[in-house]
């Protein structure tokens, strides 16, 4: 969680590097509206390169089965961040919000192609590189509220709570330990009962 948390922080600022540079190659112009991109990417893919920089991994070098399971681990914070706001918004009464309305569409339209079945390293971020290159845009509800959509906004929104997702599940891997002693104890004692009867025969 510690390579994914950097990797988290620095999206972000590869955005707005990256969009600066674009208007400094333009000559400037600023007219154009964040979320319209020109390239391929949004942000540079840090968290993949964190994982094949085996230098930051010394005595024990990154391993194909070390990339697996970090990049579903980082793509399962991403999926568990998208749920929790759809529910704190669901909590707080916001689900027909414009922007509410907007990131569960979002995600459910894509949730099949980027966190489903066997996926190819990044699909995490790409889901974020789709919404920040999303365009805003007038969205309406089904109940009839009208709105611009935030794409920008629901990145944020994501990336500040997978970091909160991620530093949970640390805490709670943590304790893993301490919560198995008390199991480790018991199945200790039954051995020895077991194998104390035994001897008696």
């Amino acid at each position: 969680t510690d390579y994914g948390g950097a990797a988290n922080d620095l999206i972000l600022d590869s955005y707005f590097a990256k969009i600066q540079m674009e208007r400094e190659r333009d000559g400037g112009n600023t007219g154009e509206a964040i979320g319209a991109r020109t390239t391929d990417i949004a942000f540079e893919r840090t968290a993949i390169h964190l994982m094949n920089d085996n230098t930051r991994f010394q005595p024990t070098a990154s391993s194909p089965f070390r990339r697996g399971n970090f990049d579903l681990l980082y793509n399962l914070c991403t999926q568990a961040a998208v749920h929790r706001i759809l529910r704190q918004q669901r909590v707080n009464g916001e689900e027909m919000e414009v922007s509410s309305v907007f990131l569960r569409n979002f995600y459910v339209d894509r949730a099949e192609e980027y966190f489903d079945g066997d996926l190819p390293y990044g699909r995490a971020d790409d889901f974020i590189d789709e919404l920040l290159q999303t365009a805003p845009a007038v969205l309406r509800t089904n109940d009839g509220k009208t709105g611009f959509i935030d794409p920008l906004g629901a990145a944020e929104s994501i990336i500040r709570m997978r970091n909160e997702v991620a530093m949970e599940w640390k805490e709670t891997m943590a304790r893993v330990q301490e919560d198995h002693t008390g199991i480790r104890q018991a199945l200790l004692t039954d051995s020895m009962q077991y194998w104390g009867g035994r001897s008696e025969e």
